[in-house]
């Protein structure tokens, strides 16, 4: 088993790249739907790291129980 080594952050380029992000995507609802469509990658990803793993296709399932179990109003 190979271990990570961090790297350290060049702040400046990181936070060139966030201006550039938020220029790019000017209004809040472009990026409201830019991270709804990461929230099940973080997910997947912090279960991982939480040593309890889930397959993105099995939340995508359970979102889709969710929402068709959901009354309406």
């Amino acid at each position: 088993m190979t271990k990570t080594t961090l790297q350290p952050v060049n702040l400046a380029e990181t936070n060139a790249k966030l201006r550039r992000w938020y220029q790019e995507h000017p209004d809040l609802a472009t990026r409201q739907v830019l991270f709804q469509d990461r929230i099940l990658e973080w997910v997947v990803e912090s279960m991982k790291f939480e040593n309890e793993p889930v397959t993105m296709g099995r939340l995508q399932e359970l979102l889709a129980n969710r929402k068709s179990t959901r009354p309406a109003g």
